[in-house]
């Protein structure tokens, strides 16, 4: 995809020349427009402003500018995908909530001076659960680590993609939490383990024994994995579940030929 249009909403002690509003130009068609921070209503109409004529992809807000975001959401001015950078909605008095539908992530620093983690803890816990991202990172209140590793660009990139993909499923969202955690993996390998072994058990027992049940067990699975696949196929590929799916088959049938050949099953 294109390189996405970010509008970068900078804190109150900040501008467009601040670190985090030239990165975001070196990378992307960036506009951080100049804000009177003692003013945040007037923050909040500006940056409407902004956002109307600009027609960003994503909206980035950095402390102050992240209560601004908070509250251009609320109030309709702004629907789309939204970065939080150790967002201060709460300490400016803007509600902690956010609306229904709206992709927003949420960056706070473990070691943040400033902004008590907790603020974005509450703020994550409202909104479309499934599109909203809580990532809780050691660094500080400028995110200064994150910004320095370019974590802060692969995040913008990242967000703007997968806003212009089709909604996942749960269980395409439940399943890349192990893949994109590799202290998980292991409870990955050991699941897909044990699954594709009950399959071959179906697979090499129902087939050997004929047994109605286990053979209508095994159609029933077939069709409805074939069904998640065909709806998770994205182009030439399948998605994360339906690529699981049949890895998963593979592996079964694997098995079950191997334990039908030393008739274990």
């Amino acid at each position: 995809m294109p390189s996405p249009r970010v509008l970068f909403i900078h804190g109150q002690e900040s501008g467009p020349q601040g670190t985090k509003a030239r990165l975001l130009a070196e990378h992307f068609d960036a506009l951080t427009p100049q804000m009177d921070t003692q003013d945040f209503a007037g923050c909040v109409r500006q940056i409407g402003r902004a956002i109307a004529e600009f027609q960003p992809d994503v909206v980035v807000g950095s402390s102050f500018g992240g209560a601004v975001a908070v509250a251009l959401l609320q109030r309709g001015l702004w629907r789309g995908p939204t970065l939080l950078l150790a967002q201060a909605a709460a300490e400016l008095g803007v509600e902690p909530q956010l609306p229904e539908g709206v992709p927003v992530w949420i960056v706070h620093g473990t070691r943040d001076e400033l902004v008590p983690i907790a603020s974005s803890l509450t703020l994550a816990r409202s909104g479309s659960p499934e599109r909203v991202r809580l990532l809780e990172v050691n660094d500080d209140h400028r995110l200064s680590a994150t910004v320095a590793s370019g974590r802060l660009v692969a995040l913008v990139r990242e967000l703007a993609r997968s806003a212009a993909e089709p909604e996942r499923s749960a269980g395409e969202r439940h399943l890349r939490v192990f893949f994109e955690e590799p202290s998980l993996w292991p409870v990955l390998v050991a699941a897909g383990g044990g699954l594709g072994t009950v399959l071959a058990w179906l697979l090499a027992t129902g087939f050997r024994t004929r047994s109605p049940v286990l053979l209508f067990g095994v159609a029933v699975l077939a069709v409805a994995s074939s069904e998640q696949v065909r709806r998770d196929w994205r182009g030439r590929r399948p998605g994360l579940l339906g690529g699981a799916l049949l890895g998963l088959w593979a592996l079964g049938i694997a098995i079950a030929a191997l334990t039908a050949r030393y008739g274990i099953f």
